[in-house]
């Protein structure tokens, strides 16, 4: 399987209805696009997909509780935005055989292929040039596929706000800031500013970004909580363009290669171009290296009662199972193994 893009395939229907989030201003041309980002390694939580559920794959392939993995978790998420042709998810190459479970169920959209995983920058930005080619007026939403969500209605809302607020100001990108539950030091954090007036994309919270700050120490981290500052979750709303200019002004180093590789077309020679523009890359992560240099450029939807995790540790897999009326077949083991006191260190 090469590099370039896999095209539509024939879905089966699924358990979450469609609900296209239309441009709320009535203008034809602005279709709404969503990037499925699934091309992660997993590595911080590969112990405990090794022990509990028994597989060496990532976790956004695995079914860690249900029947769904997190990836087809993320599609069906997007599906409650937009139609399954306007879907692009990224993974790496090595990762293609785990796409084959999903057939069944179908693979909504296409699908990018890296040859190597360089962080969140360049899986952001190889899908937003895709797209650019396909509709240059697009608003593009992110959605990470490694997420928890406990209230997926509620979510889409505010998914879709964001996508209206990108609409109303396309020079700036909207993202959602979820309220915090604990002064977590692993999370980025988004200081509100000044209010924007929010009438226009409905009833919303809607700040100007203050500040950003990226995995704090404890102390940091107490101090925003104190303060009501959100967790920054990298889902994103924005139009087409203005992704590119801010990653072309703060990333050159990146936007170039992938550019040049978009350019060359659906072909062998594509494909080589774009496993060299790999090759140049540096791996940079889409919030550092974007968002906390631009505060200036976004906007926050301040996201309230929506039970949201990244679960990329096991304990906050746990915290969040512990508050769920199912307990997946792993769970017995887990809280066992918790439960077991430390073994004594002999000197």
């Amino acid at each position: 399987m090469g590099l370039a893009a896999i095209e539509p395939r024939e879905a089966a229907s699924t358990a979450v209805a469609v609900q296209p989030c239309r441009d709320v201003s009535g203008r034809p041309g602005q279709e709404l696009w969503v990037i499925v980002l699934a091309g992660g390694e997993g590595r911080r939580l590969q112990a405990f997909v090794n022990r509990y559920l028994g597989t060496s794959r990532p976790k956004q392939f695995c079914a860690i509780v249900g029947n769904r993995t997190m990836l087809r978790q993320t599609w069906d998420r997007a599906l409650r935005l937009t139609d399954p042709e306007r879907i692009v998810t990224v993974i790496t190459a090595g990762q293609e055989g785990y796409l084959e479970a999903e057939h069944r169920q179908g693979i909504p959209g296409h699908v990018l292929i890296q040859p190597e995983n360089k962080e969140t920058a360049p899986g952001v930005l190889w899908p937003l040039l895709f797209i650019r080619e396909r509709a240059a007026n697009a608003t593009v939403v992110v959605l990470p596929a490694d997420h928890y969500v406990g209230q997926e209605d509620l979510f889409a809302s505010h998914v879709r706000m964001a996508a209206a607020a990108a609409r109303r100001w396309p020079d700036r990108i909207a993202m959602l800031g979820v309220e915090p539950t604990e002064p977590e030091v692993g999370y980025g954090w988004i200081a509100p500013g000044a209010p924007m007036p929010s009438g226009a994309v409905g009833d919303v919270e809607l700040y100007a970004v203050r500040r950003f700050w990226e995995k704090p120490d404890a102390k940091t981290a107490t101090m925003l909580f104190g303060r009501g500052y959100l967790w920054n979750i990298l889902v994103l709303a924005g139009h087409v363009a203005t992704y590119l200019r801010l990653a072309a002004e703060s990333l050159p180093e990146v936007m170039r290669p992938l550019r040049d590789a978009v350019r060359r077309g659906g072909s062998v020679a594509a494909d080589a171009a774009m496993r060299e523009a790999y090759r140049k890359i540096p791996e940079s992560n889409f919030s550092e290296e974007i968002l906390v240099r631009r505060p200036e450029d976004l906007v926050v939807v301040v996201t309230r009662g929506v039970e949201w995790s990244d679960w990329g540790d096991a304990d906050r897999i746990a915290r969040s199972v512990e508050r769920l009326d199912q307990r997946p077949a792993w769970w017995a083991r887990y809280a066992l193994q918790r439960l077991r006191p430390a073994r004594p260190t002999i000197a």
